[in-house]
């Protein structure tokens, strides 16, 4: 009798601890967007310019040459799918100084799946709090982020994503079209779900894929 009351409630603990882990998962990469959205706010007071590059390397290059900022966890996360697809540990760094003194990527950077899309050629003059910084991989025009299997899988499938904003704070969003939508578009001021609308014209998105828009 003893062993099967333990046995029921080994049934019941199994679940509550996954549960708790990847709730706890999913705070931790919170935290690290909102470190990622410091940094670019600690880039542009200091620099008067927005982070930019052609591609997510360059990003990180460039937010990491003034701010120091290029810890390979703030990009790569646990509980992406894709990284149970590589092999060894998560790179410490992500971009280095090279031999010229110019930061750039680490040999092999594009063998890791970045966990986050970055947007490049903010305006730092004009750009309102609500405006997005960046956000977990997988974010579609139509405001819900990929499934798992397809060609950008969200970290969370289609549960949803996290988005950190110029103003730092971070929130969790399973569809941006929900009341009307959960953005502000750049230009109008109004609800908008395109993620493409709530950022400055000429900005640009890149994730470890390539240009998203």
């Amino acid at each position: 009798m003893v062993l099967g009351v333990m046995a029921i409630l080994m049934g019941m603990l199994v679940p509550s601890v996954g549960v708790v882990r990847e709730k706890a998962q999913r705070m931790a990469t919170a935290q690290k967007l909102r470190q990622i959205g410091l940094a670019v706010a600690t880039y542009q007071s200091v620099t008067g310019r927005s982070v930019s590059g052609s591609d997510i390397g360059e990003w990180m290059a460039s937010l990491a040459s003034e701010t120091g900022v290029r810890e390979g966890d703030l990009y790569i996360y646990e509980e992406d799918p894709l990284l149970a697809q590589t092999t060894g540990s998560i790179p410490p760094v992500l971009v280095a100084p090279g031999k010229t003194g110019a930061w750039e990527e680490i040999s092999g950077f594009e063998d890791w799946p970045i966990g986050v899309t970055v947007v490049s050629g903010l305006n730092p003059l004009s750009n309102p709090s609500t405006t997005p910084v960046a956000w977990t991989r997988g974010l579609t025009p139509s405001g819900q982020w990929g499934d798992f299997g397809t060609a950008r899988p969200g970290i969370y499938g289609s549960k949803g994503g996290y988005i950190v904003f110029m103003d730092g704070h971070v929130e969790f969003h399973s569809n941006l079209a929900r009341d009307g939508g959960q953005l502000v578009d750049y230009q109008s001021g109004l609800p908008v779900s395109d993620i493409r609308r709530a950022v400055n014209p000429g900005a640009k998105a890149f994730d470890f894929l390539g240009q998203v828009f």
